[in-house]
């Protein structure tokens, strides 16, 4: 379907109420979302990846893009480059880019919005935190100094850490709810309702209007996943972020459903030396561990095998993945009882998990490692504590999910000393050396150590990863949706109508 010489949305269609718009339906220009959580907030320093990116994406540029194949391209940043040992990053901007209160993109308005975000207190101010200065070379280049090489630089200046504000803005309480950047569209204050619904219209300076074909974007937060439903089979919405146990459904509605691998799931075996749990602190222990438990039967269970039975920490679509190793740890109770026995353990050992109630796996972890003698003694915590208990050293082994993407960034929170999901600051002299030429390498070399770090965690069992869980996006027919691949929701860039 063209969309050239299509008559611009007037402002009236976006002032219905959140009811009327239910009842009225949606205009073919404008895309409306539900999106699973409300905005937090439109301050470049707090804005978040996961499903709140759809708010700020519809508002903010990012200094570079990542294409649905991962590949980094430029964007606000028209060309990038590294010096020699990849410690300054060079950006060459557009000339041609104003935020919407008239202000210009410039060198100096990423050095504002760089050390914004690196003294605040946002979740992602990691991102630029290798960042020790910047250095303005002209009104349209600047460079960014590291304290030392970043193999995911590039992949958070596409995220929420490349995300560029007007720097007169930066630090206002204003920011907080009228966002001011230099995006595709703007926030329509006047109706928006915070937590009902924001509205958005078109940017008429934005230098890239062809990249997106609506003419206003709705986002509706609608925390339940039947509500989504609901609403995406009445044609109340286009696009919702769906999961494994309602995707049939939304299939057999005519609704798209649209997958990419995220989230890994299964145990972290943190107590790696046995500080707390002396049987883990054999690898023999933490082997027979990923035999006990059927990781491909879990996702089937679980996930309706809607994602990729793998072993390994990495995303699967990540130069760091090594396909061999999905071999590595086949289901196998009796594999798992003679290395226990060959350990000192076979009558078994008591093992204390926290227990987080959300979890549909727990029964069947009990029961698979008690097949073979290791008795689970669940401790019951509060699922909104779940995450400090987990990262607390109470425990010698956890359940976990968490997303995948860039492999250095799962580098640093689930293997790196100092990561926040190695709470017991496991490290090797061999794993150490593999990072540290990992970390100042490039290309096929980076590639090649990357996949020698991931063996070596994997043969080592500091992890016990059943499934890699496709993120699940359901879309009207009349809606095309391209999946971010490292992101759980697709950006509003990913939206198009659809051709007939």
């Amino acid at each position: 379907m063209s969309w050239a010489g299509r008559p611009t949305l007037r402002r009236a269609t976006l002032a219905l109420s959140f009811m009327g718009m239910l009842t009225a339906g949606v205009s073919a220009e404008t895309l409306t979302l539900a999106v699973a959580l409300d905005n937090g907030s439109f301050d470049p320093a707090i804005v978040e990846n996961g499903p709140r990116a759809q708010y700020w994406a519809a508002v903010y540029d990012t200094l570079l893009l990542m294409e649905p194949d991962g590949s980094i391209v430029g964007n606000l940043a028209e060309s990038y480059a590294y010096n020699e040992d990849n410690t300054v990053l060079t950006l060459k901007l557009r000339q041609d880019v104003k935020f919407t209160d008239g202000a210009p993109f410039n060198a100096e308005a990423v050095k504002a919005n760089v050390e914004h975000l690196r003294g605040g207190t946002g979740q992602n101010s990691f991102m630029v935190g290798a960042v020790t200065d910047i250095v303005i070379v002209d009104d349209f280049t600047v460079e960014l100094h590291l304290s030392a090489a970043n193999p995911a630089q590039l992949t958070y200046l596409t995220m929420a850490g490349g995300v560029m504000g007007s720097p007169a803005a930066l630090g206002t309480e204003e920011i907080i709810s009228v966002p001011v950047g230099s995006g595709p569209y703007m926030l329509d204050v006047a109706n928006t309702t915070k937590g009902a619904q924001y509205s958005f219209v078109r940017n008429p300076d934005y230098w890239n209007a062809e990249a997106f074909p609506y003419d206003a974007v709705v986002l509706i937060p609608m925390g339940e996943i039947t509500a989504r439903m609901n609403a995406l089979r009445s044609g109340q919405v286009d696009g919702a972020q769906g999961n494994a146990q309602t995707a049939a459904e939304a299939e057999a509605s005519g609704l798209s459903v649209n997958r990419t691998p995220i989230d890994r799931h299964g145990l972290i075996l943190a107590d790696r030396e046995g500080a707390l749990v002396p049987a883990l602190g054999d690898v023999r222990v933490r082997q027979a561990i990923n035999h006990a438990i059927d990781g491909e039967g879990l996702l089937a269970a679980i996930q309706r095998n809607l994602g990729h039975h793998t072993t390994q920490v990495f995303n699967l679509n990540s130069v760091a993945y090594v396909p061999e190793l999905d071999d590595r740890y086949p289901f196998d109770p009796e594999k798992a009882k003679a290395l226990l026995a060959e350990a000192g353990y076979a009558n078994g050992f008591d093992l204390t998990l926290p227990e987080n109630p959300t979890v549909p796996a727990n029964p069947i972890i009990t029961q698979q490692l008690a097949d073979v003698g290791i008795r689970v003694i669940w401790d019951k915590v509060v699922s909104e504590n779940y995450v400090t208990e987990a990262q607390s050293k109470r425990y010698g082994a956890f359940w976990m999910s968490l997303s995948t993407g860039n492999p250095w960034w799962d580098m640093t929170k689930q293997i790196s000393a100092s990561g926040p999901w190695n709470p017991f600051d496991s490290a090797t002299p061999e794993l150490d050396a593999l990072l540290a030429k990992a970390q100042a390498a490039s290309g096929d070399e980076y590639t090649a150590l990357m996949r020698e770090v991931n063996t070596y965690v994997t043969e080592n069992a500091w992890f016990d990863i059943w499934y890699q869980a496709d993120a699940v996006y359901f879309a009207a027919p009349d809606v095309k949706v391209t999946m971010h691949p490292q992101n759980v929701v697709p950006y509003i860039r990913h939206f198009a109508p659809a051709t007939e």
